[in-house]
């Protein structure tokens, strides 16, 4: 489907960018200013299994728990500048040294880290779209505790990487993973790489107004910036919004807890589905009892497509699908099983591995999971659920965050308790405090798009926002597009008629009229004028 675009900030700075200094900058700070005064300059002597990690980044079979196998995918040494992406100029080698910062200057995929991870397994089975990963997707979780979430990794990090003689015969140092800049009140912090690489004030020249822009052509940075980024105020865009679904091979799948070896709890409920002894545990209803999957089959079935999105995503996240589902809606699951008692107003759905979710005891408010569409569902893709996919039952409730979905289902309660606890009012301090992001863009794919000069390139991704209830309700309205920093937006409308559990689904064709490195951004805003945190953003490097 095909919308004309309209354009924002005509000569002007349509939106003032937020100034946003993500929580991890601050939880780092105090540690990164310790270790800026104590980083080694000349290299320990290995151990056995440190020295064989040195060489190949993995290791040699010591112990596990000491050690990490494929910790690093490259590591360039800090003192041989490069320019990474960036336009090849001094500013960006010497005093930048671009190519040698941030996460991805020595790690390829973070998730496929957090696999090969020694005495550790990450939750995360598969991120959507095989994009590899930065961390946006890992700070969210981890620079404070989430709840049920991981462990805070700012201390761990660091001792990692200054312990890991890669790392330090590789030079690295502070400014591998942190840049300084400078808060509201002019004092100097440091925050990470990836949080101002992607936005005019990297190369060290803060302000962002047309004085300060006309500044820099005056004196000699022709496009206005630093870092030689070149900026297009009116580009020729053709963008096509849909809702289509996600491949199965790029859907995002997370275990409640890390699979591990052995008869653990996913084990033992697949070899129960594979011998037909698995059974669904409902109680609290007309008809209480153990139903079988073909049971579960027999009860009237809803097809639906919706959107799920982690509870704790990242700006620009991989966690992120749009799936075709089927199965039992909750309200007709209710009836089929003989319905339940006048006031009773919670469900406890219960999952094989003691999950939760984010509620105590995992009982929430039953009439809001009604109200929302939430579905029992057996099916993805036209198949059986996996183990992965949290199979062979779950409770998926469209619109909401992973947390309220819980998988690996072996039954079910319902029950009358005081004031169960909503979804909504558990989701919209954490939104309040910047802590979650109740709005978000994905580019599907990474850094380093190759275009050419009048040749038309396209990029792919969507948006999409929590819809539960009157809190809770940031349905898509627009996708705003820019390709000189913000500066000026390209609106395109997210039709009435979409599906609000579903994503927007874009693809944006451009057509480059000049050489040189391009930083796209693209953001959305909901239906009731919400346009909330960081752009999703990605680099493209046109050649002639």
């Amino acid at each position: 489907m095909r919308f004309p675009t309209s354009k924002r900030g005509e000569g002007r700075r349509a939106h003032s960018r937020r100034k946003f200094a993500l929580g991890a900058a601050v939880c780092l700070l105090a540690l990164a200013a310790c270790l800026a005064a104590c980083a080694p300059s000349t290299a320990p002597q290995p151990t056995d299994t440190n020295a064989a990690m040195a060489e190949t980044g993995e290791s040699d079979g010591g112990d596990a728990d000491a050690s990490t196998t494929g910790s690093f995918s490259t590591a360039a040494d800090f003192t041989d500048v490069s320019t990474g992406m960036f336009p090849d100029i001094q500013r960006n080698a010497e005093f930048q040294n671009a190519g040698n910062r941030g996460c991805a200057a020595c790690h390829d995929d973070l998730f496929t880290l957090d696999k090969n991870n020694g005495s550790f397994v990450h939750i995360t089975n598969q991120v959507g779209m095989k994009k590899g990963s930065y961390n946006g997707d890992c700070v969210v979780c981890h620079y404070q505790k989430m709840g049920t979430a991981g462990n805070i990794m700012s201390e761990n990090l660091h001792v990692r990487h200054y312990s890991s003689p890669e790392f330090v015969n590789a030079n690295g140092n502070c400014w591998s993973c942190h840049v300084t800049d400078t808060d509201e009140g002019g004092n100097i912090i440091m925050k990470l790489f990836e949080d101002v690489k992607y936005d005019m004030r990297f190369g060290g020249y803060p302000n962002e107004d047309e004085t300060d822009i006309h500044w820099l052509e005056r004196h000699g940075w022709d496009e206005g910036t630093f870092s030689g980024v070149v900026r297009e105020a009116d580009p020729k865009l053709d963008v096509q919004v849909d809702q289509a679904t996600s491949a199965e091979e790029d859907e995002f799948n997370i275990l409640n807890f890390e699979r591990i070896e052995g008869e653990d709890a996913y084990d033992q409920i697949e070899k129960s589905v594979n011998d037909d002894s698995y059974r669904f545990t409902v109680e609290g209803v007309g008809k209480p009892g153990e139903y079988t999957l073909d049971d579960l089959k027999a009860m009237p079935q809803t097809e639906f497509t919706a959107a799920q999105y982690c509870y704790v995503a990242g700006y620009n996240t991989a966690m992120f699908d749009n799936m075709p589902m089927k199965g039992v809606k909750l309200s007709d699951f209710i009836e089929a099983v003989g319905g339940v008692e006048a006031g009773t107003n919670t469900v406890t759905p219960v999952a094989v591995d003691g999950w939760t979710a984010i509620y105590p005891d995992g009982a929430t408010d039953l009439q809001s999971y009604i109200d929302n569409d939430a579905v029992i569902v057996l099916e993805r893709y036209g198949h059986d659920l996996n183990i992965a996919q949290g199979g062979p039952v779950e409770i998926f409730v469209p619109g909401t965050g992973g947390t309220a979905t819980v998988k690996n289902l072996v039954g079910i309660k319902f029950s009358k308790t005081d004031n169960p606890p909503v979804y909504s009012d558990i989701a919209v301090p954490s939104i309040e405090a910047g802590a979650l992001i109740n709005m978000n863009t994905s580019w599907f794919d990474n850094d380093g798009v190759q275009a050419k000069v009048g040749e038309p390139v396209t990029l792919e991704g969507a948006s999409w926002g929590w819809t539960f209830g009157d809190a809770c309700n940031y349905e898509v309205d627009k996708i705003l597009f820019s390709l000189d920093y913000g500066q000026n937006w390209t609106e395109v409308d997210s039709p009435d008629s979409f599906d609000p559990y579903q994503w927007t689904h874009f693809t944006m064709t451009w057509t480059p009229e000049k050489a040189g490195t391009y930083i796209a951004k693209a953001k959305a805003v909901s239906k009731n004028g919400v346009e909330r945190g960081k752009d999703a953003s990605i680099i493209i490097q046109v050649s002639e």
